[in-house]
């Protein structure tokens, strides 16, 4: 029997096994690829935002851009994640749809802009943290902000979407300043 490489993945039950002559065979395929003379391979790029640092779009290009500086050869898939969170909108229009920004009440009441998008297939997807999320409140949450803020914000984009002709609504919950359980969304 061949030698092998034994490579343990998350999520699997066993192994991924690589014998000798498998790797043998990628090595002579890929022989002209990458001036670094390792095998090319490819990589998922797919981070979620780093806080209130950088988006998830942006980090996954800046991923990218290091990868590729050190491994030319490889395929990179960029795909950057979101958790319904902050962020929601901006990793959905990375790869479809028409963003279109809305003048809402923010979770203390104050004006915010919100953007949401609409695919071609008339689905509209709102991240409830563009008019209600926690960096709204202009500082660290109190118990007043706390039992103050409201999701009438949201409301307003389900509003908008249906307004555009949206069939279909996908709302990102996280990053909410609010506690009202949507009572603000449906006033």
């Amino acid at each position: 029997d061949p030698p092998c490489v034994d490579v343990a993945l998350p999520g699997r039950v066993r192994p991924l096994t690589l014998r000798a002559h498998d790797r043998e065979r990628r090595e002579a395929r890929w022989s002209t690829h990458g001036a670094d003379g390792g095998i090319p391979v490819r990589i998922l790029i797919a981070p979620d935002s780093f806080g209130d640092t950088m988006s998830a779009v942006v980090a996954a290009r800046a991923i990218a851009r290091g990868w590729r500086a050190a491994r030319r050869g490889d395929e990179l898939v960029v795909a950057p994640q979101s958790d319904g969170g902050p962020g929601f909108v901006d990793v959905l229009a990375s790869r479809f749809g028409t963003v279109i920004a809305e003048p809402v009440s923010g979770p203390l009441g104050a004006g915010v802009i919100a953007r949401w998008l609409l695919d071609d297939a008339s689905t509209a997807y709102i991240e409830c943290a563009q008019a209600c999320g926690l960096h709204q409140l202009g500082g660290t949450p109190t118990p007043r902000t706390a039992t103050a803020a409201d999701t009438r914000g949201v409301g307003k984009l389900v509003a908008a979407a249906l307004a555009r002709g949206a069939e279909r609504i996908v709302i990102g919950l996280g990053g909410s300043a609010t506690t009202d359980g949507g009572a603000g969304l449906v006033a």
